[in-house]
């Protein structure tokens, strides 16, 4: 009999043998071995030098093209005073305590991290009189080359009484009777509000700002400038987009060199300030805080220009503000009911879903607006999107998938017509751009992802569609129309060129056509590797090519020297074909749909190469590094010797609940130094029950982390083992990364502050959106449905090696005692029966092809890998221990010494005694 070795499922003395009969006759490599190793090496090099071609030469060649010219401005920005609170936003400002609970203050809470600011030009004269009051804080070129400039000791916040918004209210008092300040040239402009996106910041608003004051060329002065300082001095001419015209009139003289109404329409530009760029897109927390802080600016414009609300105020968003834009339109619906915010311009805004991957519950979010974006107000969205040269946002993303689906009622006997369902619908930027000032040279594919906030071809025409907006929104036309009025402005370029308008996707299409034609199809592949939006699917890919290695190709042809080419190979063709039938059978998903199969197999390439990288190379370089300087175990605990699963188990758990303790200790420590020290004290840290449970969690992503590492290197592990913690490592990081940032927000005041927003949101929304259950439940259910059964697959994988090395040890002295030849007559049966080898072979095999047609999906669907992988190791492990426990050790045990015996008075054993 021949004893199987239980890590790989083959017998000792069949492993012994091959050995053996290599030695005496060692094989040559066949000429198609080492063709498929050369091969193998050549599709390495290759996948590697796109890589750096697309990363060194075409994708910043290409994502930073020359087709817009600069806007330029003097800018200063103006803080202001934001309302703390309201009928329609909150009853009260509220604190968190000591225990944790909730207390109510009256007053604007002393640390509020986000800011609002109004835009204005050095060369104004509207706000100068504004300048000393707000003083040091003025937001300039200055501050932001260097931020240590400012002093806000010199200078304040801007109030109402300050009369910020250019009023004339010479003599008038407000509601505390205090006289409000009089405005020197009270010329306002229509307000426009900017909402960056993630990590974006303020100041990307001044050009906006500068079409807003027509101030956009260089510093020098002209006649066109005198003309301006003139307008804005005496207020002759300009306006807030009043318009005596027919509409078709308007559209007719836009740009003939008498139409006066577009040259002296004037934009009050206002900007969010979320605290220097904070990660909207890290956790729906963040993006929750931020729409709250967007209702609440939109009511200080309100309050403060005395808007009614019959023009509203235009909204800019960019990227991921929009869908801050979007939450806080469904969380406040007095925003639109009021006629607040009646029309939205989006620029590079993911609409659809975000190609990156962010938390969960951010997708959750975004599928809930899509799946029903209803107001009660009358709303326009403009979508505009960079084109293939937006290296964040692909274009396929802009368009709501809903778009064109709305729905209108009218009241006819009151004459009012209103539309229950907010407009969507998108535009390439390069159909959007004018072109009197630059033409464009050859085909034009867009612009990047931060060029399109300061484009000046772009957004002159932006501005032409505010003024327009604001027109039709004055006299009463309604969204579905007010969007019929801006296509004809969109697609300025393809009514001038062909005379007919096509679908954005129709647009979108033709430039992937375009780009292939110029560029060439290798040169597309680097372009299209260069794109940060793909480092998602690499992330996913190198998920997939593990599963692929391990359950796929690794049982059906082994792992030696000459089956690793032929993995490295067939592992990426696989993907490859996957990917190709999904878009055969139109089962791909948006931008996915689009990318290249060359660029998803060097995607795969790359993913395998660091696969074999990482769990063939430096977790075995680890593994010996452990075992020569700490002197790892190489042996096991003499107490667990033949015991059962449950013990070994039980005896692991306790192992890692004591390394718990101590993750909890470091990180106490980490999070207290980085209080005291880095921070001077000055964080708003908070102790109390909600920041305990934070601490506990963190802690336990932080040692579930470190126990997949500790078994990944250590030298016990088998191949298949290295491959698991690959896959769970990747899956954990990506799945609770997000949520590991909101927790750590929970240990200070404004992050509990800001965790009421969660029962909010969820309020409006009457019930749960996804993963987000409530703002304590959402730990609770990553613990329940990610880390838990993470755990529980960590220490099953601890358990088998340790009863694998119980194995060996207790048969080590036994077997040499044998011959090699008497081997064969030893004991097996340690291995997996056949009914249990095909179930696990079906739950392998199933949660491969599972993850494989759902890897490039951009919605978090992937993540329920974690959970169904898991289940499948447990399972998997668990009935692979069986055969090691102690009782069947015993009967092993018995078997191996009777055939010993046996072997001992064996006819040869007598004549090797004579």
């Amino acid at each position: 009999m021949a004893v199987p070795s239980p890590q790989t499922g083959t017998t000792v003395s069949s492993i012994s043998a091959t050995v053996s009969i290599s030695a005496q006759h060692p094989r040559p490599k066949r000429p198609s071995s080492i063709l498929i190793l050369l091969t193998a090496i050549t599709s390495c090099v290759v996948s590697i030098t796109f890589l750096l071609w697309g990363l060194i030469v075409e994708g910043p060649a290409f994502y930073n093209g020359q087709e817009c010219s600069m806007t330029y401005s003097q800018f200063q920005f103006l803080p202001l005073q934001v309302v703390t609170s309201s009928s329609f936003i909150r009853s009260d400002a509220r604190t968190v305590s000591a225990a944790g609970d909730s207390a109510e203050t009256s007053s604007q809470t002393e640390d509020d991290r986000y800011r609002l600011l109004k835009f204005t030009d050095a060369r104004d004269p509207r706000h100068k009189h504004l300048y000393p009051i707000s003083g040091s804080m003025i937001e300039n070129y200055n501050t932001q080359v260097n931020p240590k400039s400012r002093n806000k000791s010199t200078g304040k916040v801007l109030e109402f009484s300050d009369n910020w918004c250019l009023l004339p209210r010479a003599g008038e008092e407000n509601e505390q009777q205090q006289p409000q300040r009089d405005a020197p040239y009270p010329h306002r402009g229509h307000p426009v509000l900017y909402v960056p996106g993630h990590w974006g910041s303020f100041s990307q608003a001044r050009s906006i700002g500068a079409h807003g004051t027509r101030w956009t060329g260089h510093a020098t002065r002209s006649k066109s400038d005198q003309d301006v300082y003139n307008s804005l001095l005496t207020g002759k001419g300009m306006h807030d987009g009043n318009s005596d015209r027919a509409l078709d009139e308007l559209l007719s003289g836009l740009h003939s060199s008498t139409s006066s109404e577009l040259d002296f329409f004037v934009m009050d530009v206002f900007a969010l300030d979320f605290d220097g760029g904070d990660g909207a897109a890290l956790h729906s927390s963040k993006l929750l805080r931020q729409a709250e802080f967007f209702a609440r600016a939109v009511e200080t414009i309100v309050e403060g220009c005395q808007n009614s609300g019959q023009k509203g105020i235009t909204i800019v968003a960019h990227s991921i503000g929009a869908l801050v834009v979007r939450i806080a339109l469904r969380m406040h619906p007095h925003l639109t009911s009021e006629g607040w915010v009646r029309n939205v311009i989006t620029l590079a805004s993911p609409l659809a879903s975000i190609p990156f991957a962010v938390d969960a519950g951010v997708h959750d979010i975004m599928k809930h607006l899509n799946d029903g974006d209803v107001s009660d107000g009358d709303v326009t969205i403009i979508s505009v999107s960079g084109g293939l040269r937006d290296e964040m946002i692909p274009p396929e993303l802009c368009e709501v998938p809903s778009s064109r689906s709305h729905t209108t009622k009218s009241k006819a006997d009151e004459g009012i017509t209103s539309s229950t369902q907010v407009i969507n619908e998108a535009f390439l930027s390069v159909s959007a751009m004018s072109t009197t000032k630059q033409p464009l040279a050859g085909n034009a594919f867009g612009m990047d992802h931060r060029a399109i906030v300061w484009c000046y071809e772009l957004l002159k025409t932006v501005r032409e569609v505010i003024f327009v907006m604001v027109v039709a929104t004055d006299r009463g036309i309604v969204s579905s129309e007010r969007m019929e009025v801006a296509r004809k402005i969109m697609k300025i370029n393809d009514n001038q060129q062909t005379g007919a308008s096509s679908s954005f996707r129709d647009d979108v299409m033709n430039q992937r056509v375009a780009l292939v034609q110029e560029k060439g199809y290798a040169t597309t592949v680097t372009i299209q590797l260069a794109s940060p939006y793909h480092l998602n699917s690499l992330l996913k890919i190198c998920i997939l090519v593990a599963l692929l290695h391990s359950h796929v190709t690794l049982p059906l042809l082994g792992l030696s020297s000459r089956t690793t080419a032929l993995h490295i190979l067939l592992v990426p063709l696989i993907v490859t074909a996957t990917a190709w039938i999904r878009r055969s059978t139109a089962s791909c998903y948006m931008q996915e749909c689009q990318m290249l199969l060359g660029t998803t197999f060097i995607l795969a390439q790359l993913a395998m190469s660091a696969y074999f990288l990482i769990c063939y190379g430096i977790c075995l370089i680890l593994a010996y590094l452990r075992r020569k300087f700490f002197h790892a175990a190489t042996t096991t605990d003499v107490h667990l010797q033949a015991q059962s699963f449950g013990h070994v188990f039980l005896h692991c758990f306790m192992q890692q609940l004591k390394a718990y303790a101590l993750v909890v200790v470091l990180v106490t420590a980490a999070v207290y130094y980085i209080h005291t020290r880095l921070l001077g004290g000055n964080a708003d840290f908070v102790w109390n029950r909600v920041a305990v449970t934070s601490y506990f969690f963190v802690s336990t992503v932080v040692l579930l982390i470190s126990s997949i590492i500790n078994v990944a290197c250590s030298s016990d592990s088998s191949d298949h083992h290295r491959t698991i913690m690959f896959v769970l490592l990747l899956s954990i990081i990506k799945v609770t990364y997000g949520k590991v940032i909101y927790a750590l927000s929970l240990i200070t005041n404004w992050g509990q502050i800001d965790s009421q927003l969660y029962d909010e949101f969820l309020k409006t929304m009457n019930s749960s959106v996804g993963s987000m259950i409530g703002h304590h439940k959402e730990m609770i259910l990553c613990v329940a449905t990610y880390l838990v059964p993470t755990f529980a697959a960590v220490v099953v994988i601890q358990t088998h090696t340790i009863m694998v090395r119980n194995w060996n040890l207790h048969f080590s002295k036994s077997l040499s005692k044998a011959e090699d030849g008497d081997t064969d007559q030893s004991l097996n049966k340690a291995s997996l029966g056949h009914g249990d080898r095909i179930a696990i072979l079906v739950a392998d095999v199933s949660v491969v092809v599972w993850y494989a047609w759902n890897a490039f999906v951009s919605y978090g669907r992937d993540d329920m890998l974690v959970p169904l992988y898991t289940f499948a190791t447990f399972a998997s492990f668990y009935l692979r221990c069986i055969p090691l426990s102690s009782k069947a050790m015993g009967v092993y045990s018995a078997v191996v010494d009777n055939d010993l015996s046996l072997c001992s008075n064996s006819p040869k054993d007598h004549n090797k005694k004579e």
